[in-house]
């Protein structure tokens, strides 16, 4: 398994309700998966509930939203979270756009996910780029370090869980 998490830290917060523009990226290579059943994998918001660290619950809003609540396990985040995911920019088994908002008491998280799947030699190459754009309330005054390190952590987990899923239906 080659897992690449390139992070980058693109400037400072000018004030505790705006974010640092946390950026994440990386290629995901799958082999002996086609470009077609990874994006209905990793895009299709009737399988990507499967994909999600932590869930509780979910429902499918509309063709193009889901909402769903996480508990996460860290101890700057604690209770649940509603989490919406709204996908834009699709094309289909090649690329979209998923736009994720994060809300609970005393926090909200904006976060932008672009994604291109292309075939390989082996499989499937799944090329990822995600952006807070914004962290408002108590969140936006935790350390900026383990606000990535606990981000780098639930990425992980969520490819790890795309891997499994894949791995347990050829």
């Amino acid at each position: 398994m080659r897992v690449q998490l390139l992070v980058f830290r693109a400037g400072h917060s000018v004030a505790p309700t705006m974010a640092s523009n946390l950026q994440f990226g990386g290629t995901e290579l799958f082999a002996g998966v086609t470009p077609e059943r990874l994006y209905h994998a990793a895009i299709d918001l009737d399988t990507v509930p499967q994909n999600i660290p932590d869930l509780v619950s979910h429902e499918r809003v509309d063709a193009n939203t889901l909402r769903a609540v996480v508990k996460p396990g860290v101890s700057f985040l604690r209770g649940t979270l509603k989490l919406e995911i709204k996908l834009d920019e699709l094309q289909p088994t090649e690329a979209g756009v998923m736009r994720l908002f994060i809300t609970g008491i005393g926090v909200a998280i904006r976060v932008e996910s672009r994604m291109k799947i292309s075939a390989y030699d082996a499989g499937a190459q799944l090329d990822w780029q995600a952006t807070v754009t914004e962290m408002k309330g108590l969140i936006a005054t935790v350390s900026p370090t383990l606000v990535k390190a606990t981000a780098e952590q639930t990425i992980l987990q969520g490819w790890v869980k795309l891997r499994e899923r894949l791995r347990a239906s050829r």
